[in-house]
């Protein structure tokens, strides 16, 4: 609809300039989400872990700690640190 001064009044104008917002602000949330996830530390496999058998000359406090600090320095997440150190038990230690 024109009011005669040569703008229109589209009620699509207001909703094009809306989704225009929203998708300026998503392509940019989506940039930073881009740039922390490059700056996230990636895990690697640069230490390696001994497997552990369970035997009488094992002593289980230093393999896990061994295991702690091979965690830290290959970046493995708390969230599957024990699923990689049941990987690292022979049968019976795991029992």
């Amino acid at each position: 609809m024109n009011d005669g001064n040569g703008e229109g009044n589209n009620p699509l104008d207001g909703q094009n300039a809306i989704m225009v917002q929203a998708l300026a602000a998503l392509a940019q949330a989506l940039k930073n989400l881009q740039l922390a996830l490059a700056q996230a530390p990636r895990e690697q496999n640069i230490a390696q872990v001994l497997k552990f058998h369970g035997y009488r000359n094992e002593n289980p406090t230093e393999w896990a700690k061994r295991f702690d600090a091979t965690c830290l320095t290959n970046n493995w997440r708390a969230a599957r640190q024990k699923d990689i150190a049941e990987s690292f038990l022979d049968r019976l230690a795991f029992q």
